[in-house]
């Protein structure tokens, strides 16, 4: 493995407000096994899916489908180790046989839904979850705290359980978009359930000290997707989930049918009490976990109105800076890249045209980065929008997927994930002085 270092001008864009300067940009070969894009669906973006890179305790993780049609596992020692990878067998995507209500719409390789999510909770359990688009469960975990020491243990496949349809629960049916997310403390998994565009619900499953403590459907259930407008059902198509100073954040538009121009408002709600209840903008309680699921007739639930058909769209990045403001960057309407912006003191919601569209990164003070498949450009958390830098890629690292970006490293460097033919690269982003 070779790691290429790449110097690289920062050119000012329109509103910049600092001077020329240079930030270091490195790249590593993580192996040459990715999945050939010819498997996909012209079109989709797929294979690296929500935590495909993790950084626990100076090492970092990465995970992928294979030329095998596996789920390949890869780490190495930060700064600069080299990428050990191996490929997990027990499961091949195009032999599976139970794809649940997705039917065979869902065989082949689909249209990219099928991305492999990694998370790795506190304790240093390394857990997957793949190939999914309204199928049963597929979840795999390591058998001991892998991630807590890794040097002490030899990097092969016998180190992860069996493929596993259940949390510790009942079989877990009907899955799609799982994400893992983690504060260092708590670490939990989102599953959308019980349905597909327009008509699914939100789940919450909650990880403790080696096992799954909410591990069902109707105690994991966050939000529901029966209202009483439209055609009676609805999906959230969350931002992400995102911990700050004890607080969790949660932002999402609706979408009324597999349409995508039935996608309609910016919805937020947030829990202080580790996701048992959930208030909106205005501090009043809209829903309980398990118990009293949020859903579209919830009060005071949706932040910023936006109507249904005015090409807004589902998907975008969210994050929470260093002072507590919430930032969601998206599609907005006419198709335009927009930012929204909640303050923590009042409240109150403002909106700007972007002039970039990419993933969030926060990074000290009061820098955020917004990192695309071409640049990264660092902006002001206070002013979005005013450009203090912006650091070009000089290569095409991420043209046959949908990059993957790690968001728990934080040695002042920014890392992302990317597959060109079937070379996966990482690619790293100095943003540390």
């Amino acid at each position: 493995m070779k790691y290429i270092y790449l110097l690289l001008s920062v050119g000012l864009c329109a509103g910049c407000i600092s001077a020329k300067t240079n930030h270091a940009v490195r790249t590593s070969m993580v192996s040459n096994s990715g999945m050939p894009k010819h498997i996909v669906k012209p079109g989709a973006e797929w294979n690296f899916g929500p935590g495909s890179l993790w950084t626990h305790k100076g090492w970092q993780y990465a995970a992928y489908w294979d030329k095998a049609r596996q789920v390949t596992v890869a780490r190495r020692k930060l700064p600069q180790g080299k990428w050990e990878a191996m490929s997990l067998p027990g499961y091949q995507r195009t032999a599976t046989g139970d794809r649940g209500k997705g039917g065979t719409k869902s065989r082949g390789f689909g249209d990219g839904h099928e991305k492999v999510a990694m998370g790795i909770s506190p304790d240093g359990v390394i857990h997957l979850s793949f190939d999914h688009h309204l199928s049963t469960l597929r979840y795999r975990h390591t058998l001991q705290a892998v991630a807590d020491q890794p040097a002490k243990y030899k990097w092969t496949p016998e180190l992860f359980s069996p493929v596993k349809d259940h949390l510790g629960g009942p079989q877990i049916v009907s899955v799609t978009y799982p994400s893992f997310s983690t504060d260092g403390k708590h670490f939990v998994l989102y599953l959308r359930l019980n349905g597909g565009s327009g008509a699914a619900d939100s789940n919450y499953f909650e990880y403790m000290d080696g096992e799954w403590i909410i591990n069902d459907e109707a105690s994991a259930k966050l939000i529901d997707k029966h209202w009483s407008g439209g055609n009676k059902t609805v999906n959230a198509y969350l931002h992400g989930l995102e911990f700050h100073n004890g607080r969790r954040y949660l932002t999402w538009c609706w979408r009324d049918t597999p349409n995508a121009r039935t996608c309609h408002d910016l919805c937020f709600a947030y829990s202080d009490d580790q996701g048992k209840t959930w208030k909106n903008n205005d501090g009043k309680i809209i829903g309980e976990l398990g118990e009293k699921p949020i859903t579209a007739d919830s009060p005071g639930v949706v932040a910023v109105d936006i109507p249904p058909g005015s090409k807004y769209q589902n998907g975008g990045s969210m994050v929470v800076d260093n002072d507590g403001r919430v930032h969601v960057l998206m599609q907005g309407e006419n198709g335009r890249p927009v930012h929204f912006q909640r303050d923590p003191a009042s409240g109150k919601w403002s909106r700007q045209n972007a002039g970039a569209s990419g993933k969030l990164i926060v990074g000290s003070g009061d820098d955020l980065y917004i990192v695309s498949p071409d640049n990264m450009q660092r902006t002001s958390a206070a002013h979005f929008g005013q450009c203090v830098s912006e650091t070009e890629l000089n290569g095409r690292y991420f043209e046959d997927c949908k990059m993957g970006i790690d968001r728990t490293r934080d040695d002042g460097w920014v890392s992302v994930i990317g597959q060109q033919g079937t070379a996966v690269r990482v690619v790293d982003f100095q943003i540390g002085e």
